[in-house]
């Protein structure tokens, strides 16, 4: 590992630098998932339909799935510090454009616009967890990057849920404003990484990420449990509302805080991955475990407490497989200065399944058809153990 800095006050590699790098990827996810409990709001206020609320969840995906694999490659050139100062920036910017939208056309714009938070975040975080971590460290840095989503998703549906419903209803938004203004004047403590590729040298083609067999079938997997995990939580919170006559607001919150579940369950894959065990074999029952605990948590006429006991079980095993994918990624990735890319071609297909999921996943709900969520977790699943790359960078 490279470093440079004693001066920084975070020392790169530490797991406190690790930890704050994470806080980019948490609060960029929250701004995909913060809509989800005010589309009603956006329906009342500026003229939504029921019809639009699927795609409005998706707009923030369109930019990430056309520029996120060209613009890690793009990071790896030009800095993963510069980066995330960028998207502090940014956070800012299209969170205060969200309080002065006046037309439901200005918020699908700034929705749009949003995408480039991904773009950066998804791409440069972890990319800069690796070339600053040392080699016995970057694996375990990666599942604790895997928990940024669960604890994002979290953060959004709070955000937004203890507003929805009211005249305030956008007063997550100005919550989320705020908390990128933290990071915009904390950003000098990002730490500085040496030996990234310069000027004169050998560098990567903006695309090569596309070619490397290792770090494309990562991503499609991860795609395949991005399917599972961001499909449900589209739908789970209306599907709960639904089941047991309680405000959505409610289940939303209700939702974010059992998500939270995930979070011990990536450690937990972490420390077994660290002690030795095979991340195939390991995914393969996590993945099983999805199938089998999708009966209980779509199935209609079951109580409330053993619904919320396969959500709990539900998001354990879901953290715990994003864990297994996240954690493999150093061993595909040839170069740990370079992982931008690889991370971002792993953000670029998650956006392009993340833009299509809501897509899938809301007509189903509102068709009341259970057996369907069941059935594409189980395809999904399947497609996520097939497409686990066994070995290393070539795949």
């Amino acid at each position: 590992m490279a470093q440079e800095g004693q001066n920084q006050l975070l020392v790169p590699g530490s797991w406190l630098s690790i930890g704050y790098i994470y806080l980019y990827g948490v609060l960029t996810s929250a701004s995909l998932s913060k809509i989800i409990p005010v589309l009603a709001d956006v329906g009342e206020h500026l003229g939504a339909t029921s019809t639009q609320y699927g795609l409005l969840i998706s707009l923030m995906t369109v930019i990430p799935a056309l520029l996120a694999a060209v613009a890690g490659s793009a990071i790896d050139r030009l800095g993963a510090r510069r980066t995330l100062q960028l998207v502090a920036l940014t956070g800012m910017a299209v969170n205060g454009a969200y309080l002065v939208a006046q037309s439901l056309g200005a918020f699908m714009s700034i929705r749009v616009l949003e995408g480039l938070l991904a773009v950066g975040a998804y791409a440069a975080a972890p990319g800069l967890m690796m070339a600053s971590s040392p080699p016995e460290r970057r694996g375990r840095a990666m599942a604790l990057w895997s928990t940024y989503s669960p604890l994002g998703t979290s953060l959004g549906l709070l955000l937004s849920g203890t507003f929805a419903g009211t005249a305030s209803w956008l007063g997550g938004y100005r919550l989320h404003l705020m908390l990128f203004a933290v990071l915009a004047l904390t950003s000098p403590l990002l730490p500085h990484v040496q030996g990234a590729p310069r000027a004169g040298g050998k560098r990567a083609g903006l695309l090569d990420a596309w070619t490397q067999g290792g770090p494309l079938r990562l991503s499609l997997a991860f795609a395949a449990l991005i399917v599972i995990g961001f499909g449900a939580t589209t739908v789970y919170p209306q599907w709960f509302a639904l089941q047991h006559q309680v405000p959505v607001g409610d289940a939303s919150k209700m939702f974010s805080l059992v998500t939270l579940l995930m979070i011990p369950g990536s450690l937990a894959a972490g420390a077994l991955l660290a002690r030795g065990r095979r991340d195939l074999q390991l995914l393969g029952w996590l993945l099983l475990a999805s199938v089998l605990i999708s009966l209980p948590m779509f199935a209609p006429g079951l109580g409330k407490v053993p619904r919320l006991g396969a959500m709990a079980a539900w998001m354990l095993v879901q953290g715990a497989g994003i864990a297994v994918i996240m954690a493999a990624l150093p061993r595909v990735v040839a170069n740990p200065l370079q992982g931008a890319g690889a991370a971002g071609l792993l953000s670029q297909i998650a956006a392009l399944i993340t833009f299509v999921t809501p897509l899938v996943w809301q007509p189903m709900l509102h068709a009341g058809a259970w057996q369907a969520f069941v059935a594409l977790v189980a395809v999904a699943a399947t497609a996520a153990w097939l497409l686990f790359p066994r070995r290393g960078p070539a795949g």
